[in-house]
């Protein structure tokens, strides 16, 4: 048998194929009637085609995908749950069907990325998808992407945010990320974080970074983790809790 890697599972029967699922969930091919099928068989003959070319562009993505989970990798690592990177895997997967210019087997992300549709798909990426944006911040942001900013016009942290049950204060910041995909590079700028507490009066916030080196894909995320005041210090609470999002992108 010959093992399947893909997002999804494949089972039941095409021509002289045969899938199964095993009970650990791992995913294999076999051709009808034969208990064993070759690395060789499986590499040389035809009708494993679509598998091969599906495995070959699915470990394309991987490698990007490394890259990508990079671009804010301090608010992930404060803001992200389980399933953070198979979802990443699954979107420049999703991302590289735009590729129109090439073949199955032969698509790649960076043809994808040149087209809008592409581009829009990462918007609204959620590094924790247990507490996306929409649910935890309830006015509209505005970002300008001439100066790098993100405003939160007429905020007020009590009614605008979802709080986790224990939380005194929350942490504001964005990063902008600049992203080669092409040679699998990027620059990342951070604003300084804003922290308020949950009673702080109604009031604008404007988050600002630096301009990212490179003149690739500039794409900009939003933190929001929530902490617990301890005297003088602030307890950021369990990640499960945070959000980042990935809020637009822009060429420059």
């Amino acid at each position: 048998m010959v093992k399947i890697i893909a997002p999804f599972l494949i089972k039941g029967t095409i021509d002289d194929l045969n899938f199964v699922v095993t009970a650990d969930g791992k995913n294999y091919a076999r051709i009808k009637g034969k208990t064993g099928l070759t690395a060789e068989a499986f590499k040389n003959n035809p009708i494993f085609a679509t598998i091969r070319n599906h495995g070959h562009e699915f470990g394309h993505c991987a490698k990007k995908t490394v890259i990508f989970r990079q671009l804010a990798v301090h608010f992930n690592k404060l803001a992200k749950e389980g399933s953070f990177a198979g979802r990443a895997n699954k979107l420049l997967f999703e991302i590289l069907q735009e590729d129109t210019t090439q073949p199955q087997g032969k698509r790649t992300l960076s043809e994808a990325l040149k087209t809008s549709e592409g581009k829009e798909l990462l918007v609204g990426f959620e590094s924790n998808c247990l507490r996306p944006l929409h649910k935890v911040l309830k006015i509209k942001e505005h970002y300008n992407q001439d100066n790098q900013t993100v405003t939160l016009t007429d905020f007020n942290p009590n009614d605008h945010l979802d709080w986790p049950e224990e939380a005194t204060h929350v942490h504001l910041a964005i990063a902008v990320s600049n992203w080669n995909y092409e040679n699998d590079t990027f620059d990342s700028c951070y604003s300084e974080e804003i922290i308020m507490s949950k009673e702080s009066p109604m009031q604008t916030i404007a988050l600002t970074t630096a301009r990212p080196q490179g003149n690739h894909l500039n794409l900009t995320f939003l933190y929001i983790g929530f902490a617990v005041q301890e005297r003088r210090k602030y307890q950021l609470q369990h990640r499960k809790h945070n959000t980042t999002t990935l809020i637009a992108y822009h060429n420059r």
